[in-house]
């Protein structure tokens, strides 16, 4: 069995993988397939780790390596770990300035937390990618299955975004390519918010891009 990987590099890129908590299910999760695998490493953590036991996992993951990004990402909600992510990130941009540092999330930190944590972001993070995958509130919550208290997500993560953007962090609303999609919808809603739009092809545990 192979070891919980907290940092792992992937196409130029450092991830960070601090909970597999989450508070969606969504249909199109690779954990779903995969067994929480991915790339030759197992994101399966026994437990979530502390800023000191991410930190040197990130700095055995970093040694020798080129990398542009440091992207917070595995196969939960990054901000669930609100506090470890920021001072994992601020001492990032202290030990590697110039790297972009990331945050993957389903856009509900601000609903987790109860507050709106944007301006707590834009001090560590330079941008922010949020999977929305759909322009509809009801094909949300069909698409993501989110626990009951997120019944009301979709809402709330259009919020995220627009408070990610009014701070200046640079967002990216993405949509994976799934059988139906409305992308147009998604890009529309996008540019709306201020965001940027990526499609994202439907992943691969074995060979795709997180």
């Amino acid at each position: 069995m192979r070891a919980s990987a907290i940092a792992y590099p992937f196409k130029g890129s450092l991830y960070l993988n601090l909970t597999n908590r989450c508070p969606v299910a969504c249909l199109f999760c690779i954990k779903l397939k995969s067994d929480y695998g991915f790339q030759g490493h197992e994101l399966l953590l026994d437990e979530e780790p502390e800023v000191e036991e991410a930190w040197k996992a990130l700095e055995e993951a970093a040694s020798g390596r080129r990398f542009s990004e440091l992207v917070f990402c595995g196969l939960g909600e990054p901000t669930f770990r609100l506090d470890c992510l920021l001072e994992l990130s601020q001492r990032a941009g202290e030990r590697w300035p110039g790297v972009q540092r990331r945050l993957n999330t389903i856009g509900l930190g601000s609903a987790i937390w109860g507050r709106d944590i944007s301006g707590e972001l834009k001090e560590s993070l330079d941008a922010v990618s949020v999977s929305l995958n759909t322009a509809d509130p009801k094909r949300w919550v069909a698409l993501h299955r989110p626990a009951q208290r997120y019944q009301d997500g979709f809402a709330a993560a259009l919020s995220f975004i627009e408070r990610c953007v009014s701070v200046g962090l640079a967002v990216t609303v993405t949509a994976v390519d799934l059988p139906g999609a409305d992308v147009e919808g998604v890009r529309s809603l996008a540019m709306e918010l201020g965001a940027r739009f990526r499609l994202r092809p439907t992943l691969d545990p074995a060979s795709q891009r997180a």
